[in-house]
């Protein structure tokens, strides 16, 4: 191709991707990257089994809405000792913390919520236990990518298995790098996780919006790295958020604002 040609292919690209941009969430307008957080926002829990374990160890039968409501009730107040400006509990370090706090939300005593952990913790092993594509991902990541943007994921994980996670829900080919926080020995809120995202994209932090569903982990931490946050709030916990908010990613191609 002629030099001539080159320009023309460049410009043509640039129009396309300027067209498509039109079409993304405002906040992201402005931006050259977009980082997702992993659980909650990309993939989701598999609520059948985690009901099942439930029912086999307690003998109580949970819909996946009470358990989702649960899981996100605790997430709440682990956000709250965020937003004090207090570090998380302790337990929130613990492998599988976040299913036996759940349980215990939902009136399953101690013990026999120790015992759903044990179990839960042997089915994560065996497959991992977030592993529901959130329907709207794919088109997402694809439109995103046409959009011209880099894409990146930030995650905690206990086990240092996102990228076994992301090609398990055929999403990996997406993303231009991965963060673990258990490979790379730092964690949400923690501004530097966010910055070394940047860095891989030699972008600066206003260059960047940060989606996820923890006000703590991700709309703190990434406004503490300099970076636009917005919130995945499907279940309306947060209406007085200072972020943008969204209830589905699907949101991030639209013009809505909630």
């Amino acid at each position: 191709m002629s030099m001539e040609g080159s320009q023309k292919a460049a410009a043509l690209n640039k129009e396309s991707s300027a067209i498509i941009s039109e079409h993304l969430h405002p906040a992201l307008r402005d931006k050259r990257a977009v980082l997702f957080d992993a659980g909650g926002t990309l993939v989701h829990p598999d609520w059948q089994r985690l009901a099942l374990v439930a029912e086999e160890v307690s003998g109580r039968r949970f819909t996946s809405a009470e358990l989702r409501q649960a899981l996100y009730k605790e997430f709440q107040v682990v956000d709250q000792f965020l937003r004090n400006k207090q570090a998380a509990p302790e337990y929130t370090r613990q492998r599988g913390w976040t299913f036996a706090r759940m349980y215990e939300a939902l009136g399953i005593e101690v013990g026999a919520a120790g015992r759903l952990s044990d179990r839960v913790d042997a089915l994560h092993s065996e497959r991992h236990l977030w592993c529901e594509l959130d329907p709207d991902a794919p088109r997402v990541l694809v439109e995103l990518k046409q959009a011209g943007l880099k894409v990146a994921v930030i995650s905690n994980t206990e086990d240092g298995r996102l990228e076994e996670l992301l090609e398990m829900v055929e999403i990996k080919m997406h993303f231009d790098t991965l963060i673990d926080s258990f490979i790379v020995g730092h964690r949400k809120p923690d501004a530097a996780i966010f910055h070394l995202a940047l860095e891989r994209f030699k972008l600066a932090p206003h260059e960047a919006v940060y989606v996820g569903d923890s006000y703590g982990h991700d709309v703190l931490g990434a406004e503490a790295a300099g970076l636009q946050a917005i919130l995945l709030d499907p279940l309306d916990l947060y209406p007085q958020s200072e972020v943008p908010r969204i209830r589905a990613l699907s949101e991030l191609l639209t013009d809505v604002k909630r």
